[in-house]
């Protein structure tokens, strides 16, 4: 009880430092799926990824705007450099698009607004109140998560038995849950790790569950086998009581889940990812991917020419591929040799951040680039603005820590 009042005076002062931005973060993790997208099209419409832009775009960004004009979040030099970079990659990409339109200009930039405002105000956050403080705001947006996904497992139950997130997919969720998770361990609440992972189980997010596991155990390289065997142990032991609770008790829809998610040929195909990715060297091999790309988020272009489906076993039907789960696919083919740039400060940060023992920073970066290759989900509203909070509350910290500030002097 004590660590969640803690949690709780910690996410008031998140409030007091940039009480707009923080309630917009909450309006938006809070929306339903019907809201972002009243149509129930999916995220596949043959050309490019649809930014469902909508009034949350707006009440997000302007709330950003006006804290960075009152002073209440701060931009600097570097964070202008990277963004500008990144936005000068995503225009050089735009001049092998293969069916230009206003649609999909404006779903470009609406990505990109999303990314770099989010990643701003995650990073000046951790700035002014330090990265244990800031965590608050991730927490609570979790919470309004696993609510949201609550809600929606009672509509589906029957026809989904995988939790997931209004507007969100079992894995875009998991992730989340994951990262929660990791903060949870490092910082010895035990309540709080217990909720998160019982959520990622409940996605049945293999990938998710397996990068937990390894990233538990990286941080702990340094110690005794039996302390990481123990904690290992303990992990395992809380799996095998819900899997055997839902088995036990959770009747014919879950044991359809169990099956599907352990059968050897799921296994051997990961899921249909390496039909996916073969599809995607053989594209490579053909020279239809120019030097520069094809252009920032126009992949579905490319599955739409090799008519790339998978079958969908919730409604028995075939649909196609929404993109090539995998980040390094998306934006290689996308944004072409300059998507090395973006690739390089990835791997650099997750090097650095490891080399450092800088936490959960490596956590979150590590994490991003495991799921993020297996799992390509950022793309979606949701996804994009809270994987943007946290990689931008991940480069705050390691900023911090790579100029020898120390966190306790951090002042807001």
């Amino acid at each position: 009880m004590t660590q969640f009042i803690s949690l709780w005076r910690d996410f008031e002062k998140c409030l007091k430092i940039a009480p707009l931005p923080i309630l917009s973060l909450i309006i938006y993790m809070g929306l339903r799926s019907s809201t972002i997208d009243p149509r129930g099209l999916g995220m596949f419409n043959g050309v490019f990824h649809p930014a469902y832009f909508g009034w949350y775009d707006l009440v997000l960004g302007y709330s950003i705007l006006i804290s960075l004009f009152l002073g209440r979040i701060k931009i600097d030099g570097e964070d202008l450099f990277f963004i500008l970079m990144i936005l000068s990659i995503i225009v050089i990409s735009w001049t092998n698009i293969r069916e230009p339109s206003h649609d999909f200009l404006v779903a470009s930039i609406v990505f990109f607004l999303r990314f770099s405002l989010t990643f701003i105000l995650g990073k000046s956050l951790v700035y002014s109140l330090g990265i244990k403080t800031s965590e608050s705001i991730l927490i609570v947006l979790f919470a309004i998560l696993a609510l949201s996904s609550l809600f929606v497992f009672q509509l589906q139950l029957g026809i989904n038995n995988r939790l997931f997130a209004a507007a969100m997919t079992s894995a875009s969720f998991s992730q989340v849950s994951v990262i929660v998770a990791l903060i949870a361990y490092l910082r010895k609440n035990n309540w709080l790790l217990f909720i998160s992972v019982l959520f990622t189980l409940l996605t049945f997010s293999r990938f998710s569950l397996l990068f937990l596991g390894v990233l538990i155990i990286v941080y702990h390289r340094k110690l005794i086998s039996w302390t990481v065997l123990r904690n290992v142990v303990l992990i395992v032991g809380l799996s095998a009581i819900i899997i055997f609770g839902l088995l036990k008790f959770g009747g014919e829809g879950y044991e359809a889940v169990f099956a599907s998610r352990f059968s050897s040929e799921e296994f051997s195909s990961l899921s249909g990812r390496t039909y996916i990715w073969s599809n995607a060297v053989e594209i490579l091999q053909s020279g239809r991917i120019p030097l520069l790309g094809v252009g920032f988020h126009t992949t579905p272009s490319l599955i739409k020419e090799i008519s790339l489906e998978f079958f969908n076993e919730y409604e028995g039907t075939m649909k196609a591929v929404p993109h090539f789960h995998s980040i390094f696919i998306e934006y290689g083919f996308g944004l072409g040799i300059l998507s090395f740039f973006i690739f390089f400060y990835l791997f650099k940060r997750v090097w650095q951040t490891f080399y450092y023992s800088c936490y959960p920073s490596f956590f979150i970066f590590a994490f991003f680039v495991l799921s993020q290759s297996c799992d390509y989900t950022f793309y979606p509203p949701k996804e994009i603005i809270i994987w943007s909070l946290m990689l931008g509350m991940a480069e705050g910290q390691w900023r911090y820590n790579s100029r020898g500030v120390n966190e306790n002097n951090i002042a807001s």
